[in-house]
C-alpha cells in the first residue's frame, strides 16, 4: 500500500472504507470496492451533468467484509457521484467521503466535510495539446513590466471620476487602489525583454488584459477589438507575436467576457461613442445588459456600477464566440490561448461554445479557467484545457511557505487533486504560487528566499505547467494584490536569485520525467517535515525530496543501485546497495538523477 493511499485512509472515518478510482475516460468500466463492512451495501450513483440516477447492490467477494460492484461509466463527459447505503437491521446514514473544500477568503487551506464520492469522466480525444503539457508560464501585468515607448505614457484616461496619476517607475502602487495610477509599461517594453524571458527558460507568456480600458488593470474593457493605446498599437502587438514565436514563446491573453466598462462602446454611460445601452432602449446593445430600471438601475459585476455585467443572450454569445467574434479575432491574430477571467460567472454552456470556437479557429490552443475552488467539471474535454490551480497554490504555500500543513496533509490534498483531474489535463494545469490577485510568495514566506527557491522547485517538479508571476525571480514583494503589482526593478535585479531560477527551470527542461512523468509519493515524514516523490517517464525516474523544516533532515530512497547525484546542487549521493541516503539542508530540496 503506497503512502498516498495510507494518508487518504487515515483521514477517512472509522469503519467501512472506500477509495474512489481516478478520473476515467468515456465509457470506462470501473470496480467500486467497499472494505470492512459486515453488511451488504447498496450504491446510489448520479450522472451530475444530466441529473440521471441509478443504484445497485454490491456483490460479496472472496475476502470477508469486502464488497464489489462493476459500473460502466457514461459515454459523455460528466462527473458521477455516489454514496453507499448499508443493508443492516437498522437504517444507516449513507457512507460519504471526507473531502476538503477550499475557500477563497477564509479557511483557504480547507475545511473537512462529508460529500459524495465522485469520478470525473473525460473525453480522451479532447485533452490539451502536447505543447501545453509541462510548459513554464510567465505572467505579466503589462503596466508594471517594462516601459519601452515613453511616447504613449500620456494616453491615460479618466477613471470613473478620478483623475489618472502617472508614477515614477518603482514607486509603490496607490492604496487603497482606484485603478488610476499608471507606470507606463507597454508592449514595446515586453518586446525588448523577450530575450530575457527566453534565457530564463519561459515557454509561454500570459498577459493580464491588454484591450482598451480606463484602469491600469484593464479588467473593464472599452473595446475588445482595440489594443489599449497606452500599451501600443495593433502593429506593436503583431510584432510582439512574431518576435515571441520566433523565440518559441507562446502568447496567452486574458478573456474578460463577463463584464465591461461602463464607459465602453457597448454600455457608454457618458454617451462618448453614441448608441450605447445606457442611452437608449433602442440601442443594439440594450439586450446585452440587465436593467432593472433603465437607465439608472442595472446589474454590475459584484455590484460595481462601473463594470456592468453582460447578459447571456444570443447577441452576446455571438459577439464573443461567433465566427467573427472576439475569441476568433485574436486567435487569428496569432495568440496561442486564452485565460478566462471569473469563469464561474458565465454558464458552462457559454464556455462550451467558446471552446468550440477556439478549436474551430486554432486547434490546440490553450484554454484556462479562473476558478478558486474545485474545477473538475471544467476539465472533462468540452470546456477548458486547464484551470488556474489554486488548490495546488494553497497546498504548496501551506506546506513550504507558511508551515500550516504537514507532509501528510499536503499529500492528501494533492492526492485528491490528482485523482479528480484527467491525467492529460493534470500536466497542463496552471500551477501558480502567487498572481496579480494575491500577495507575493516572498512576502508569504516571510522574506525567506530559501523558501521561495524551494517552492519554485516544488512547482517545477510537480505535474503541471508552473506559472511564475513577473518579478518573482528577482524577489519582488507585496502584502496584497495591488501591492504585489510593483514595477519590475530592471535597474536593481537580484542576479543571484535570477540565476537560481534559471538553473532550476533549464534543469527541469532537460529532465523529461519532471515535465511528462507519472507521479508516486515515496516519503511522508511528519516528524522531520520531509516529503519525497518520484516522477517516471519512459523508464527514467527522478526522485524529488523536500525538507520543510529549519533543521537538516535525512531521507532514504530505494533507487535500484548505481551512481546518483543531486542535479540541483551538483553533488554526488551516497548509495549502498539499492538505497540512496542523503542529508537535505534546512528549507531545501534535492532532485536525484542517475549519474
Amino acid at each position: 500500500m503506497n503512502p498516498s493511499y495510507q494518508a487518504a485512509r487515515r483521514l477517512r472515518p472509522a469503519g467501512a472504507f472506500h477509495l474512489p478510482p481516478p478520473a476515467q475516460p468515456l465509457g470506462a468500466v470501473v470496480d467500486l470496492i467497499l472494505e470492512d463492512s459486515e453488511h451488504q451495501p447498496e450504491i446510489y450513483l448520479t450522472d451530475t451533468r444530466r441529473n440521471l440516477s441509478w443504484h445497485l447492490l454490491l456483490d460479496a467477494t472472496d475476502t470477508p467484509g469486502m464488497w464489489r460492484a462493476e459500473v460502466m461509466l457514461p459515454s459523455e463527459p460528466t462527473i458521477v457521484t455516489y454514496v453507499f447505503q448499508f443493508h443492516a437491521p437498522e437504517p444507516t446514514p449513507p457512507l460519504l467521503e471526507i473531502r476538503q473544500i477550499e475557500g477563497r477568503n477564509t479557511a483557504i487551506y480547507g475545511e473537512w466535510t462529508q460529500l459524495p464520492f465522485k469520478i470525473a469522466v473525460y473525453d480522451p480525444l479532447a485533452m490539451p495539446a502536447d505543447w501545453t503539457q509541462g510548459m513554464v508560464i510567465y505572467q505579466i501585468f503589462p503596466d508594471r513590466f517594462a516601459n519601452g515607448d515613453p511616447a504613449t505614457d500620456h494616453l491615460m484616461k479618466g477613471v470613473y471620476g478620478h483623475e489618472p496619476k502617472f508614477h515614477a517607475w518603482g514607486d509603490r502602487p496607490e492604496h487603497p487602489p482606484l485603478g488610476r495610477d499608471f507606470y507606463g509599461g507597454d508592449l514595446r517594453g515586453v518586446i525588448q525583454k523577450l530575450d530575457y524571458l527566453a534565457e530564463l527558460g519561459i515557454d509561454t507568456i500570459y498577459f493580464t488584459p491588454i484591450f482598451d480600458a480606463p484602469t491600469n488593470h484593464r479588467y473593464d474593457a472599452i473595446d475588445y477589438f482595440k489594443i489599449d493605446p497606452m500599451l501600443g498599437t495593433l502593429d506593436d502587438f503583431r510584432e510582439l507575436i512574431a518576435e515571441a514565436h520566433g523565440r518559441d514563446l507562446k502568447i496567452v491573453l486574458d478573456a474578460v467576457f463577463n463584464h465591461c466598462s461602463s464607459d465602453s462602446v457597448y454600455f457608454d454611460i457618458t454617451d462618448k461613442f453614441g448608441g450605447g445601452a445606457y442611452a437608449s432602449k433602442q440601442s443594439p446593445y440594450y439586450r446585452w445588459f440587465d436593467f432593472e430600471d433603465h437607465p439608472a438601475k442595472y446589474r454590475g459585476w459584484i455590484g460595481l456600477g462601473f463594470m456592468p455585467e453582460f447578459v447571456e443572450c444570443p447577441e452576446v454569445e455571438e459577439f464573443f464566440c461567433g465566427k467573427d467574434g472576439v475569441t476568433a479575432y485574436w486567435l487569428r491574430e496569432g495568440i496561442d490561448g486564452w485565460r478566462c477571467d471569473v469563469a464561474f460567472d458565465n454558464s458552462d454552456e457559454f464556455w462550451r461554445r467558446f471552446r468550440k470556437r477556439v478549436e474551430q479557429t486554432r486547434p490546440g490552443a490553450y484554454t484556462v479557467s479562473e476558478l478558486w475552488l474545485d474545477s473538475t467539471h471544467y476539465l472533462l474535454g468540452d470546456t477548458f484545457n486547464a484551470t488556474m490551480n489554486y488548490r495546488f497554490t494553497w497546498a504548496a504555500r501551506g506546506f513550504l511557505a507558511e508551515d500550516m500543513l504537514t507532509p501528510s496533509e499536503v499529500d492528501d490534498r494533492l492526492a485528491v487533486l490528482r485523482r479528480d483531474t484527467p491525467p492529460p489535463a493534470l500536466k497542463a494545469q496552471m500551477n501558480q504560487v502567487d498572481s496579480h490577485d494575491s500577495n507575493r510568495i516572498l512576502t508569504v514566506a516571510g522574506g525567506d528566499v530559501r523558501r521561495v527557491k524551494q517552492i519554485l522547485a516544488f512547482q517545477l517538479s510537480y505535474p503541471g505547467a508552473p506559472m511564475i508571476y513577473y518579478g518573482g525571480e528577482t524577489g519582488l514583494e507585496g502584502d496584497y494584490a495591488e501591492d504585489g503589482r510593483r514595477c519590475m526593478p530592471w535597474d536593481n535585479l537580484d542576479h543571484a536569485l535570477i540565476g537560481d531560477f534559471k538553473h532550476a527551470i533549464h534543469t527541469r527542461r532537460d529532465l523529461l520525467p519532471l515535465r511528462y512523468g507519472d507521479f508516486e509519493t515515496l516519503v511522508i515524514d511528519d516528524a522531520q517535515r520531509v516529503y519525497a516523490f518520484a516522477r517516471t517517464y519512459q523508464g527514467e525516474t527522478i526522485y524529488c525530496a523536500f525538507n520543510a523544516s529549519d533543521a537538516a533532515a535525512s531521507v532514504t530512497l530505494t533507487v535500484g543501485g548505481g551512481a546518483w547525484r543531486d542535479v540541483l546542487n551538483g553533488t554526488p549521493c551516497a548509495v549502498s546497495g539499492d538505497q540512496l541516503t542523503a542529508q537535505i539542508l534546512p528549507r531545501s530540496c534535492a532532485w536525484f538523477v542517475k549519474a
